[in-house]
């Protein structure tokens, strides 16, 4: 049943605390605040609560006031910790009980509990005083009966009056008629009594309404209507019927008189007319002193008639208290029944400290005899024996430790001099916990209950550790706790500060998901999401991405379940939250990596094919034709060898930057790697040649754009591209064959020139096909041994053999002899080169041997071309020394001829590993001296033994000043640097003279041999 609670708190907050402590669902309480004593004196005028709670606030004893304006309503006040004084002293001036107040109100999960046995406890002592009362109204009752009694039967005259129609009563009782008197006189002269009962004659119609008539007006009754007191005469004499329908004179007996006239009183009984008592057939009439006579007849009935009533009511009190007793003892048997079923040991002592009533339960918890409890000891006499047993352990340590003086020192020693605590926790011998509660009672006794709270308490540690881990993960976790209420607004968060969307609880409670500030996701994906709520779907991984205060992005993944109470009612939704920005970097970052180049920020290789596949559909779709553009920059090795990589990587970033510039949004600008880029454009006209047109004007564009000077730190670097294009209208090519075209076009441009731009034909591609089959058949070659060696002689200033170059040849069955400018370039594309040029020196270093063996031809060099792939191999010293030991050639008649290109990257590497095989006596010829951008820095560090005059500067030295000029100033740095000169494609005397006289001492070119087999050279 609700309860109805008034509070008087003048503290809102608190109020608002107790309020919700009591107004509980699951309770169904009533509460109502009054802020003022004043208030709840005019609230108790009109409402009767069925408790009162009071806050100490009256520190001048005012709270004491309400106790006159409640009744029997029970009281409890709420206290301040360490105002137990106060308490005992509101205890004393009528409150039903107290709680204290601790800082952190816990005490408010305790509080309906204690409401409800202060209840219990008021409506017993209630009961108990009414049955009291009852009890002493039944007594008081008994005795006015027997006074009445005792009244009744004492009175002589009356009881004369009342032995006579007692006898008249007997002596008639086989009439049916029932009796009407006639008056007789006895010896005393005093008139003889009969009476008439109305319910034993059948009296007529008539004289029934008179009679009734007269009774209702308390009138004496007489069959002339005449005045009490007057003589009365009747020629009609009352006629009734018997049973047998024989008519006679009113109420006679066979053979009486009739009679003719009669005057009487009417008695009732419970407000009834039951009979008629009174004086018939006196003929000389009726006097006054006939009523007199009548009337303490009547007061001897009326006392009958409160006699019966009397009787009856204390047999009815005697029932009831019969009934009372046995209620009372069927009450006794269930609250004896209840205590020994009960789980709680309860003990209730009296004002005196003896233990008056208590359980089995109380026994078990606390292994005790019943002999010790059957003799009502006293509490301390319990307490002793239990310190002598050990039940408390040495110095009381398994008392808690607030309660540890009151145990040891109240009973043991002092006998209750200490403060009572309201509750405490003891440990048993056997490891068990029991808590020990006391209330006061008004007597002075107490009641104390005990309950083993072990499974409670372990419990309650086990689900504080458990949150204290949860705290713990939450706070060190990225991830954080989340609930909502039914309208999926924010009410409690648990975790990491930093990890909260960077917003603090405050900014969090109250607003829904999509309320939060600078909290961004699609509109579909909110509209999905919201569509899960309103159907309480799990959801996973929602992610929402947020601004932080300092405008950086985070991102945050959402997973939450609903929640349904008991009653299966949707409450909110609890969930956990992910802060996943890093991952989303590391994703972000990952296909940047995989899709866009480091360098340029361009889409790369894989992400240009995804987009040239998109843009082939949208053109088959759209019926439109696209232009795939491949861009290479001219000479851009020769920049980036010579100023560097660092100026060839800003180069390329710059170009990157400008080509964005000069297409389209909707276009795709791609870096394939080196110097290399793809312009993907789409939308152009359905119609070839139109589509053409515009693609060529977009080319224009960008050949214009990229050959605008680039700013270097205040230089300018100028660079050109060349550009290849390659039309399509749907899906037919492959993406790789359209850029295999478009490659195939740019380098038709550069063939055409460089800095210029050419559309794909069918020439190129079977250019392309050619060379396809070529490189198949350098593969095949190198496997088959049918590259062979040809040696072109190199002669001193007489005109003698002093060695020869090694050339490769390639023989092959169908193509027949291969001169080297077919094969060589494809080979160092391709990476041919490698195997190739371990083929040629092993056969060099063969040819050596042989030439070592013969007198003739044994002081003779054979001089080997090392391309930059070969000489840059981790493996090329090991595999040079692997041929001349396999060979015996004489390792100080072997020379290596290296390009000046070779030597402008990894200088230092190139040095240590001319520096090992110098140190075995190889030698190093710095090929085609000139043509390069040799450092002279450089130069003289390495460990060359000869220079070589290119043949573009030999060519045409008699005839271009700036040549022979030239070939002069290499033969004097030369002998500068202590090194051989060796002047290449010499044809002519006129060559050889200048040559000859500008210091010039050996040759090699045409007009001393061509290049041929080993067996042509002859010694010279």
């Amino acid at each position: 049943m609700p309860i109805s609670v008034l509070l008087i708190e003048d503290d809102r907050e608190h109020a608002r605390a107790l309020v919700d402590a009591l107004v509980d669902p699951w309770l169904g309480w009533r509460a109502h605040v009054a802020p003022s004593l004043t208030q709840a004196q005019l609230w108790l005028k009109d409402h009767v609560p069925d408790i009162v709670l009071v806050c100490q606030h009256f520190t001048d004893g005012s709270a004491y006031d309400v106790l006159e304006h409640m009744g029997r309503v029970p009281a409890l006040i709420i206290v301040d910790a360490g105002a137990d004084a106060q308490a005992a002293h509101a205890m004393r001036h009528g409150f039903a009980d107290f709680t204290i107040r601790d800082p952190g109100c816990n005490y408010l999960l305790a509080l309906p509990a204690q409401i409800e046995a202060v209840l219990e406890r008021s409506s017993s002592v209630r009961a108990r005083r009414a049955a009291e009362a009852m009890l002493a109204r039944q007594h008081r009752l008994l005795q006015a009966i027997s006074r009445a009694q005792a009244v009744f039967i004492a009175s002589s005259a009356p009881r004369a009056a009342f032995d006579a129609l007692l006898h008249e009563l007997m002596e008639l009782t086989g009439s049916q008629l029932g009796l009407v008197g006639q008056v007789q006189r006895t010896a005393e002269g005093r008139p003889f009594l009969r009476m008439h009962s109305m319910t034993d004659v059948a009296w007529d119609e008539a004289t029934r309404a008179r009679y009734t008539r007269d009774a209702e007006e308390g009138r004496v009754f007489d069959d002339l209507d005449s005045l009490p007191g007057q003589a009365m005469q009747t020629e009609a004499p009352v006629i009734v019927h018997n049973a047998q329908g024989e008519q006679r004179s009113a109420g006679m007996p066979p053979g009486h008189a009739p009679v003719v006239s009669y005057l009487g009183l009417p008695i009732l009984a419970s407000g009834e007319l039951v009979a008629v008592v009174g004086l018939a057939n006196r003929p000389e009439g009726y006097t006054a002193a006939d009523v007199q006579f009548l009337q303490p007849l009547l007061n001897t009935v009326g006392q009958l008639e409160l006699a019966r009533r009397a009787e009856l009511a204390r047999r009815q009190v005697e029932e009831e208290l019969a009934r009372t007793s046995e209620l009372l003892a069927e009450k006794t048997r269930a609250l004896q029944s209840t205590l020994a079923s009960v789980s709680q040991g309860i003990t209730k002592v009296d004002g005196e400290g003896r233990i008056r009533v208590y359980n089995q339960r109380y026994l078990e918890l606390l292994n005790l005899p019943e002999a010790l409890l059957a003799g009502e000891p006293r509490v301390e006499e319990v307490v002793r024996f239990q310190t002598e047993r050990g039940d408390f352990g040495t110095g009381f340590q398994l008392i808690e430790s607030k309660a540890r003086d009151y145990v040891g020192a109240e009973y043991a020693a002092h006998g209750g001099k200490l403060t009572m605590p309201d509750s405490y926790i003891r440990r048993t011998v056997a490891g068990r916990f029991i808590e020990v509660r006391t209330r006061p009672l008004e007597d002075g006794g107490r009641v104390r209950t005990f309950t083993d709270v072990t499974d409670y308490l372990g419990a309650l540690e086990a689900l504080r550790e458990s949150e204290a881990r949860w705290r713990s993960l939450t706070q060190l976790s990225s991830d954080w706790y989340w609930e909502q209420d039914a309208e999926f607004r924010f009410v409690r968060t648990e975790g990491s500060p930093q990890a909260k969307m960077d917003m603090t609880d405050e900014q969090l409670f109250g607003l829904a998901r999509w309320e939060l500030p600078n909290t961004f996701a699609d509109e579909g994906q909110w509209r999905a999401h919201r569509e899960q709520l309103a159907q309480r779907q799990v959801f996973r991984n929602f992610e929402i991405q947020r601004t932080t205060a300092a405008g950086e992005p985070i991102w945050v993944s959402i997973s939450g379940e609903p929640i349904f109470n008991a009653e299966g009612e949707f409450t909110g939704y609890r969930g956990l939250a992910r802060d996943i920005t890093e991952r989303k970097r590391a994703e972000a970052e990952i296909q940047r990596l995989a899709f866009y180049d480091e360098l340029t920020k361009l889409p790369n290789r894989r992400l240009l094919l995804d987009r040239l596949e998109r843009a082939a559909t949208a053109c088959e779709r759209e019926g439109q034709h696209g232009a795939l553009l491949f861009l290479d920059l001219d000479n851009f090795k020769g920049i980036n060898d010579t100023m560097g990589h660092e100026w060839g990587d800003r180069l390329l970033v710059q170009v990157g930057e400008r080509l964005r510039a000069s297409v389209r949004a909707t276009d795709t600008v791609a870096r394939l790697g080196g110097d290399e880029f793809v312009v993907v454009l789409q939308g152009l006209s359905s119609e070839e040649t139109g589509a053409a047109v515009e693609s060529e004007a977009v080319a224009q564009k960008v050949l214009q754009a990229l050959n605008e000077p680039y700013d270097m730190d205040g230089s300018e670097l100028h660079s050109t591209p060349s550009i290849g294009i390659a039309l399509f209208h749907d899906r037919e090519q492959p993406v790789n064959e359209l850029l295999k075209r478009a490659d195939l076009a740019m380098y038709q441009a550069k063939a055409q020139g460089r800095n210029t731009l050419c559309f794909f034909d069918p020439a190129m591609q079977a250019a392309a096909t050619a060379r396809s089959a070529l490189e198949g058949d350098i593969r095949q070659g190198i496997q088959r041994n049918e590259f062979l060696l040809h040696y072109q002689p190199v002669v001193n200033a007489a005109g003698q053999t002093m060695g020869a170059e090694a050339l490769v040849r390639w023989q092959h069955p169908q193509r027949g002899m291969v001169p080297p400018g077919q094969f060589i370039p494809l080979a160092e594309q391709t990476g041919l080169i490698l195997p190739l040029g371990q083929r040629v020196l092993h056969l060099a270093c063969e040819q050596l041997a042989r030439w070592n063996r013969e007198s003739a031809t044994k002081g003779w060099t054979v001089a080997v071309n090392v391309s930059a792939q070969e000489f840059r191999h981790t493996e090329f010293v090991p595999q040079v020394l692997q041929a001349l030991y396999t060979t015996g050639a004489d390792p100080a008649r072997l020379k290596l001829e290296l390009t000046e290109s070779l030597l402008l990257t990894d200088v230092e590497e190139s040095i240590v590993k001319m520096q090992v095989l110098r140190n075995l006596g190889v030698g190093f010829s710095l090929d085609d001296f000139g043509t390069g951008y040799s450092s002279l820095a450089y130069l003289k560090r390495l460990p060359l033994d000869q220079l070589k005059i290119d043949q573009s500067f030999v060519r045409d030295v008699l005839t271009d000043p700036n040549d022979a000029a030239i070939a002069c100033t290499i033969v004097a740095l030369a002998h500068s640097l202590g090194l051989d000169v060796v002047a290449e494609g010499v044809e002519t005397e006129g060559q050889h003279d200048f040559l000859l006289r500008n210091g010039c001492q050996q040759f090699q070119g045409y007009l001393f041999g061509r290049p041929g087999p080993a067996e042509a050279l002859q010694p010279g």
